[in-house]
């Protein structure tokens, strides 16, 4: 089996994500024609001459009105390994689903997760959510993704209050243009400590194969693998990234139908100390002509 060297990518926005999400607006209708005027005839005798009629432009397609992200589950944990152990900031991990039946693509520069109080007054604004989503960019129609952010009272220097409820603002927008393909396969293996596989660390790895079953040439796979607790919790994203083959030059190789490839990745979940039971998502991007 060929290894792919493996890059995983940190999405920090998310959050594309999390302002108010807003509906693009309507096309505006096109100008109304205007009526040309014929000047009265000079004499009775003068033939009048038909007038070119203009083609009737296309009506433009209707851009489709897009749904806000909706929220399925989430969790608050504490961080783990904290160089102060005064910090009691958090982390919530939280579950969304694209409601629309279409691919979104996620503002990240503008998205938010706010802190509402009993009130729904804001008490505390996270203005850079990890947002896991394909490229860093877009979600399917009627797929769910994560976003993951600090609740960083301590570290942001901001007085605590208690908060009630919390809402992601994340402006989408109709994603055009998408190459991808669905036809990969991907696996993982049982997580296991590095550090007494003496691979170094202390956090959990495990094994991934991947391969590229499509009839289509790739770029890359992307892989995006949740954990639940054994109560069926959402917990948050054990593994995110893109896998793509490199050769010995570090240029990137073409991933052919039928390639497969591997290797060990680690999980970003060091905040639970539970057995966890894993999701895996993958897509494959295709190759540029």
């Amino acid at each position: 089996m060929r290894y792919l060297k493996i890059g995983l990518t940190v999405l920090v926005l998310v959050q594309s994500a999390c302002s108010g999400l807003s509906s693009p607006a309507s096309p505006s209708p096109g100008a109304e024609p205007v009526a040309e005027t014929l000047a009265p005839m000079a004499t009775a005798a003068m033939e009048l001459q038909p007038t070119a009629t203009a083609s009737p432009e296309p009506s433009p397609t209707p851009t489709p009105a897009v749904l806000d992200l909706e929220v399925l589950e989430w969790a608050e944990y504490p961080y783990a390994n904290l160089v102060d152990p005064g910090n009691a900031d958090t982390r919530l991990e939280i579950l969304v689903r694209n409601p629309n039946d279409f691919p979104v693509r996620v503002d990240g520069a503008h998205t938010e997760l706010r802190l509402l109080n009993e009130a729904g007054e804001v008490v505390y604004t996270n203005p850079n959510p990890t947002l896991y989503i394909w490229e860093g960019s877009w979600i399917q129609g009627g797929e769910t993704a994560s976003i993951s952010a600090c609740l960083c009272f301590d570290t942001d220097g901001v007085a605590r209050q208690p908060w009630e409820s919390f809402e992601v603002l994340a402006p989408l927008e109709v994603a055009m243009g998408l190459a991808y393909t669905t036809d990969v396969d991907v696996n993982i293996g049982e997580f296991f400590s590095l550090e007494e596989a003496h691979l170094g660390g202390e956090q959990l790895g495990a094994e991934i194969s991947l391969v590229n079953t499509s009839a289509q040439t790739l770029s890359s796979f992307e892989v995006r693998v949740i954990a639940r607790d054994v109560n069926g919790q959402y917990v948050g994203v054990a593994i995110h990234g893109s896998f793509a083959d490199r050769d010995s030059a570090g240029n990137s190789v073409r991933i052919e139908p039928g390639a497969s490839g591997g290797g060990i990745v680690v999980s970003e979940i060091d905040y639970v100390d539970e057995p966890l039971r894993y999701e895996i998502a993958a897509i494959g991007i295709l190759a540029q002509e």
